[in-house]
């Protein structure tokens, strides 16, 4: 099996053990972790374990804490007070089947579950606690968190900043530092010299959300899971500050400096792969 049908099956059994007592949270802790996704955080993860062992039952512990902690940040996401989104993989958002209390209920429930499902992994204190603080930072007040809020602030036009300076500030934030730290928890796992991974991970963070910001405005709704609300959002985007053209010249050219960071990486093969996979995605 692939490591993404690995990660969706041990989700999959994981939640089908869960008895939470009240059965409607149990669902919708558990629906928006188990339809669908690409488990990038997780497949980054894992493949660079692979590099330099076989991939453990804890390291899969802690994949799937990184795939509960994005489930989270998707379901907040969409809430009305977000991106006020109906849709996501083709399916109803969080909120809008299980209601806006319960939604926000389940992602609070994923967000702190990922750092337990982390810190039960059988693997040395040290690592737990180098691998909770990376992970806490970057998805936190210093990194996803703090994107969101950027974000948020920005529709409103209550940010008085460049721009060029505004929409790189968010993305960095928002997305491609959770991927960095995915990969960063990867090297700390294996052993091995987290800096290649650490820009690696950031430059592809960065590629990812400008090709996420095309597909809203070139790929068909249903292609893409979910709805298109970037215009209607007044959302700053790539393709508003730069036009499509140059959004798709940087997109390639931080994938350019991704694959570069892996120069003297041995084995890299499949994280090249990834790399070609984020620019040349349909959703």
């Amino acid at each position: 099996m692939s490591y993404k049908q690995i990660i969706d099956s041990k989700l999959s059994q994981y939640c089908s053990k869960q008895r939470l007592y009240i059965e409607s949270f149990n669902e919708a802790f558990c629906y928006s972790l188990l339809n669908g996704g690409k488990r990038l955080r997780a497949l980054l993860m894992l493949t660079i374990i692979e590099l330099k062992r076989q991939v453990s039952e804890d390291d899969y512990k802690i994949a799937m804490g990184l795939e509960m902690l994005h489930a989270y940040s998707l379901i907040h996401d969409d809430l009305p007070a977000m991106d006020n989104a109906l849709l996501r993989r083709n399916l109803p958002t969080n909120h809008i089947v299980f209601g806006e209390d319960l939604a926000i209920l389940a992602g609070d429930g994923l967000n702190t579950n990922a750092f337990y499902m982390i810190s039960s992994a059988k693997i040395s204190p040290e690592k737990i606690v180098k691998i909770i603080k990376t992970l806490s930072e970057k998805t936190g007040i210093y990194g996803m968190v703090l994107g969101q809020a950027a974000d948020i602030l920005s529709s409103k036009n209550k940010l008085n900043k460049p721009q060029k300076w505004l929409v790189n500030f968010i993305h960095k934030n928002k997305t491609a530092r959770f991927l960095q730290s995915c990969c960063e928890i990867g090297a700390i796992l294996s052993d091995q010299d987290e800096r290649p991974f650490s820009k690696f991970g950031l430059y592809l963070g960065m590629s990812y959300q400008i090709i996420d910001d095309y597909l809203d405005i070139v790929s068909d709704k249903k292609v893409l899971g979910k709805d298109k609300k970037d215009i209607d959002n007044n959302t700053l985007t790539y393709p508003k500050v730069y036009g499509i053209q140059k959004s798709l010249d940087l997109a390639n050219k931080l994938k350019g400096l991704a694959i570069d960071a892996l120069k003297n990486i041995q084995g890299h093969e499949k994280l090249i792969e990834l790399a070609e996979f984020i620019v040349k995605r349909a959703s």
